[in-house]
């Protein structure tokens, strides 16, 4: 059963943080969708930041999320 807590929590905060955009997108008279969307790419950024601290340290932290964050500026731009 190794990686199943790193699953619980890698993916319980992108839920939560999907969620959470859902309500803020809903709150500026959204429909949530783009809410969802922004709030699963920052919740992935935050969950692999986390995991990647406690595995692999500082700098490669800095370069996961910075590839994790690299995605943002694409899906806007797609839309």
């Amino acid at each position: 059963m190794d990686g199943l807590l790193f699953g619980i929590i890698d993916n319980g905060v992108l839920a939560i943080c999907a969620l959470l955009g859902i309500d803020i997108d809903k709150k500026l008279s959204g429909a949530g969708l783009n809410g969802a969307l922004y709030g699963a790419l920052f919740g992935n950024a935050l969950s692999d930041g986390i995991g990647s601290l406690l595995d692999f340290g500082y700098v490669m932290t800095f370069w996961i999320v910075l590839g994790c964050l690299s995605v943002v500026p694409v899906v806007y731009l797609y839309q």
